[in-house]
């Protein structure tokens, strides 16, 4: 019982004493000075989200860039196939990317100048991603100048195409005028050729010639002449280097033109006379006209 007693008496005491400390000016400081202690925490826990929320912006940037940087490095090595829209597109994408290194640089300075955030493995962390974005900016920068170059290169070249297309176009006409040249003068010379080794001939009785007017009549103990007044119609044209025999059909015939002997002889052939030219160059040297009288 007197245990019990001096336990209520305790609690009497204590509440009293709580009573006393609650209503002191010295706790009711110490009251507000824990109540500005936790708004500052959440208003700096709320700072710090937004910083952190800052940093992950650029980490997210600094993976994006690892990305077309690698895109851009194939198709700066590659320039020559990039296409004419693309390559607007590509010089856009550098541009863009520099922007976004440089904002994201602004911002890593403006975290390096906060005197809230002085904690060493905070400012390794800033100093890694500032040293990659410099790193960044530089090798886009290389791609850049290479895209540039390979711009430079595709003019060059284009304007080169156009001027080679140019001169195969102009030797294109001077083969063709120099073709058709070509199969003139082949034409000319054949029909010269054809000319010089065209040689005529004609076979008939002696009435035949004389009408034909190859033969003249000739007279008492004179000799018929071979005439060579006559049109060439009277004869038959050949090429002296594709003929070489000439059938009379008749049982007998002489040759009445000039032509050398032993280049030439007639055999019989089923009963019938045939002209066997053995020398044609010799044979028609003297004259191109051969005449045959037959009988």
């Amino acid at each position: 019982m007197r245990r019990a007693f001096t336990i209520i008496t305790l609690m009497v005491f204590a509440a009293s004493l709580s009573s006393c400390v609650e209503n002191s000016g010295k706790y009711k400081a110490l009251q507000a000075q824990l109540d500005s202690l936790q708004a500052n925490y959440k208003l700096q826990g709320a700072e710090l989200d937004e910083v952190f929320a800052t940093i992950n912006e650029i980490e997210q940037g600094l993976s994006s860039i690892r990305e077309t940087e690698s895109i851009l490095a194939v198709t700066s090595a590659d320039g020559l196939q990039i296409k004419e829209g693309s390559k607007e597109q590509l010089m856009k994408d550098v541009e863009a990317i520099q922007n976004a290194i440089k904002g994201y640089q602004e911002e890593i300075e403006k975290l390096r100048k906060d005197k809230r955030l002085q904690s060493s493995q905070f400012k390794k962390r800033l100093n890694a991603m500032q040293k990659e974005l410099k790193e960044k900016s530089e090798i886009i920068e290389a791609l850049s100048s290479q895209l540039e170059e390979k711009n430079a290169q595709i003019v060059l070249q284009t304007k080169q195409i156009a001027s080679l297309d140019e001169v195969v176009s102009n030797l294109k006409e001077e083969v063709s005028e120099l073709h058709q040249e070509g199969s003139a003068l082949k034409a000319k010379v054949a029909d010269q050729e054809s000319e010089i080794y065209s040689v005529y001939y004609i076979v008939g009785t002696k009435q035949e010639l004389i009408e034909a007017g190859v033969m003249t009549k000739g007279g008492l103990f004179k000799s018929s002449k071979v005439s060579y007044q006559s049109e060439k119609e009277a004869f038959v044209k050949i090429d002296s280097r594709e003929i070489s025999e000439i059938n009379t059909n008749a049982k007998k015939a002489k040759v009445m033109s000039i032509h050398p002997k032993g280049t030439y002889a007639f055999v019989e052939n089923d009963g019938e006379m045939v002209l066997n030219i053995s020398n044609p160059a010799e044979f028609w040297e003297q004259t191109k006209y051969l005449v045959i009288q037959v009988m």
